[in-house]
């Protein structure tokens, strides 16, 4: 049952992504690509007084996990 619960969070993040776009005001970008499989992620962040993530956003194409991911990365800040 745990293999059904990973995979509807993953397949949740992958169909709606959260903060997936463009980051208004971003200080910070950072864009990357899997020589492997061609995933591409690019990371966009403001951080504001010494160091602290105020926002954070992500685009990309690729796989499913790797836009998951990135989608749930950005839902921990």
């Amino acid at each position: 049952m745990d293999d059904d619960i990973y995979q509807e969070r993953i397949l949740e993040h992958y169909e709606s992504p959260y903060h997936r776009g463009k980051c208004p005001g971003c200080t910070h970008c950072h864009e990357d690509r899997n020589p492997l499989c061609g995933d591409v992620v690019r990371m966009e962040l403001r951080i504001v007084n010494g160091g602290k993530i105020e926002d954070i956003y992500f685009d990309g194409e690729g796989c499913c996990i790797s836009q998951a991911a990135a989608s749930m990365l950005t839902e921990l800040f």
